[in-house]
């Protein structure tokens, strides 16, 4: 399904599909977790966990196209990240103040007034139903397995402007899939069966 048109920090995005946001742990191999991520199609990086603001400005001169976000409870951790580069904060607590002094994207259970509506993505967490009436960043179950992955293809199906996934290639697939079927996108590839 066709993407809203989403504004974070400046970078616009907008598909034909939903958009596959890529979930990378501050791990000893958090870069090159990044680097494959962007090479199966990322539309967005996010990263969790300490260090992820020197990810972030690592991320921002490696990819400076990319949308970059942050994971984070702590504002101090958000400042830091968006000082780096952040485009998005995906908030496990009301940062919506540290948002709107650095004009990031947000993202986050409960969405705060004041904040511009293009920049604001509700994150319900994993999967489900009924969707809120804005653009949505979900997660599926057992992401990855062909039970997850059938659900992936659900939630895109469902209006899901976000999909969060550690298996970027395969959602990505799934979402095309989704939209070639709900006719905003072309298949990639046209057979005829006889």
């Amino acid at each position: 399904m066709k993407t809203p048109d989403l504004v974070f920090r400046g970078r616009r995005l907008s598909s034909d599909r939903a958009l596959v946001l890529a979930a990378v742990e501050a791990l000893p191999a958090a870069r090159d977790a990044t680097r494959a991520a962007v090479a199966d199609g990322a539309d967005l990086v996010s990263f969790a966990g300490p260090g992820a603001e020197s990810l972030v400005a690592w991320a921002r001169e490696t990819f400076p196209g990319l949308v970059v976000g942050a994971e984070t409870a702590d504002p101090a951790v958000a400042v830091a990240c968006c000082e780096a580069g952040a485009d998005l904060l995906v908030a496990r607590a009301d940062l919506s103040e540290v948002a709107a002094r650095f004009g990031t994207g947000y993202a986050a259970a409960s969405v705060p007034s004041g904040l511009p509506a293009s920049g604001v993505v509700v994150d319900i967490g994993e999967f489900r139903t009924p969707l809120p009436d804005r653009p949505v960043l979900a997660g599926v179950p057992r992401d990855g397995t062909p039970a997850g992955l059938a659900l992936a293809a659900l939630a895109a199906s469902a209006g899901v402007a976000i999909l969060r996934t550690r298996h970027v290639r395969e959602v990505r697939q799934v979402a095309e899939m989704a939209a070639s079927i709900a006719g905003t996108r072309p298949p990639a590839k046209a057979v005829r069966w006889e």
